[in-house]
């Protein structure tokens, strides 16, 4: 029975390849760091956030991009080291000795596959609890960014009475609705400009009451600066559930919410099913970004063309991630059905570059 990392080659690929990895993702994420951390400074200040807070920031930051930075780090540490063990004759001499390609490219292989149970362990643990700081903080830092590039967008909740709040978006942190319309009837609407949802009795601010004149025009009834609304209970599950974006959900939690009947999917179940593919295939890139690049490492030849496979391989992974974007958007759209628009470019990747791998 041969135990893996055994020997001395299997060690030394596993050690090169580690090291490059390590390598490009600190110094990677090290540079966005400084460059994100200088053009932001003032807004750190401005909201008071101590060394503990901007390390927090960042380090929740990582964790929520892991499904895309590890992918390129493990694609350049697998050309890298192939290539160089190439030019080098160290996988000739290997190769000599009666080792066959194939099995040298194991640790390669065992690197990625690991990778692949970091990143769903990510999906499922960790990714889930860092968006939420992360957006806190995100929260306390970027008010004056989002003022500026902000792009309204309609959510809306039903209450426990059926009458709904419709808003423009919801404050985490500070538990507060902003422009918020409470709808008890066609003929009966509050307008609220912010919501308070944290005392027990919900508080609003700059409020006009409109209702409907025996002509059928809405017309403004009251106006006041500060109001209670008693009647107004919000659920906190149900309205975080509702704010929610399918991405920012665990895999099992996801799974938990897909819907069994068979029946149309409504526009939520849609994005649910999606992103629960998406999630599902996403983090196999890193294997892919193994055995794509490896053929072409490997062959034997005077005059590697080491530049054109750097290129052509980082072109080739930003496009599956365009194209996998894509795909989530056709299937939250529902042009096409969810399972088909995620797993169809996906099997053509990996089909393409499994069916190459094979044949070495």
């Amino acid at each position: 029975m041969n135990i893996p990392f055994k020997t001395i080659w299997e060690r030394y690929f596993l050690w090169e390849i580690t090291k490059v990895f390590v390598l490009f993702l600190v110094a990677f994420y090290g540079i966005y760091v400084i460059i994100d951390y200088s053009t932001h400074s003032r807004s750190f200040h401005n909201y008071h956030f101590n060394f503990l807070d901007i390390v927090s920031f960042y380090g929740y930051e990582f964790i929520t991009r892991m499904d895309v930075l590890i992918p390129f780090a493990i694609l350049i540490a697998c050309i890298k080291t192939l290539c160089s063990l190439n030019t080098h004759n160290e996988l000739v001499a290997l190769m000599v000795s009666g080792i066959t390609l194939k099995r040298l490219l194991f640790p390669f292989v065992a690197f990625g596959l690991f990778f692949t149970g970091i990143i769903y362990f990510n999906t499922e643990v960790l990714q889930p609890r860092a968006l939420k700081y992360h957006k806190q903080l995100d929260h306390r830092r970027a008010k004056e960014k989002r003022k500026k590039n902000h792009h309204p967008y309609i959510q809306q909740l039903t209450l426990d009475d059926q009458s709904s709040l419709i808003f423009e978006s919801y404050d985490e942190v500070a538990e507060r609705f902003h422009d918020a319309f409470w709808v008890k009837s066609i003929d009966d609407i509050y307008r609220i400009e912010y919501l308070d949802s944290k005392p027990s009795i919900p508080v609003g601010s700059k409020v006009e009451h409109l209702k409907r004149d025996p002509k059928g025009n809405l017309e403004i009834v009251e106006f006041a600066d500060e109001k209670l609304f008693p009647e107004i209970h919000v659920e906190k599950a149900k309205l975080l559930d509702s704010v929610a974006s399918p991405r920012d959900y665990a895999l099992s939690t996801i799974k938990s919410k897909l819907a069994d009947a068979e029946h149309p999917l409504s526009e939520k179940e849609a994005s649910l099913l999606s992103t629960y593919y998406y999630k599902l295939a996403i983090p196999w890139l890193c294997l892919l970004a193994i055995i794509a690049p490896a053929p072409f490492c490997t062959r034997f030849t005077r005059a590697l063309p080491v530049f054109m496979i750097y290129a052509i391989s980082l072109f080739g992974l930003v496009a599956f991630y365009l194209i996998m974007d894509a795909a989530l958007l056709l299937g939250e759209r529902q042009v096409v059905a969810p399972a088909v628009a995620i797993w169809i470019p996906f099997s053509c990747f990996f089909a393409l570059f499994g069916w190459r791998y094979a044949r070495l």
